[in-house]
């Protein structure tokens, strides 16, 4: 598997598990809805989410299209891949899972620096 195809074969892994914890963010902060100064937080959230869910479908896209590889998971870290001709198994330590995780959420929160305000802020009446 050359360079390109691990880094998509990454993404198709730890791009789900980025989308559901910036999801149940979003849920945990909308609680505390009467906080004005987390309408940003909410709005950069939603840019965000928006962003794994484009590459996310893009990933997909070029790894079934382009590549006609199919990506199953049989384990908790475990993943079994196969094309026309070949296949493979790619296994992650829990830790390594999250440190990816962690770093994909923080390059996507990075990523976002011209998000439009999707929720009320402050009002000045």
């Amino acid at each position: 598997m050359d360079e390109e195809l691990q880094q998509l074969t990454q993404d198709f892994i730890i791009l789900p598990f980025v989308l559901k914890i910036f999801e149940q963010d979003k849920k945990h902060f909308q609680r505390y809805s009467s906080l004005e100064s987390l309408n940003v937080f909410l709005s950069m959230l939603d840019a965000a989410i928006q962003e794994v869910i484009n590459d996310l479908s893009a990933t997909k896209q070029q790894l079934y299209t382009k590549h006609h590889i199919v990506i199953k998971r049989t384990g908790n870290t475990v993943y079994q891949w196969y094309d026309e001709n070949q296949s493979g198994t790619i296994r992650y330590t829990p830790n390594k899972m999250q440190q990816l995780t962690k770093e994909t959420m923080v390059k996507y929160i990075r990523k976002v620096k011209n998000f439009k305000m999707t929720h009320e802020g402050w009002r000045f009446d």
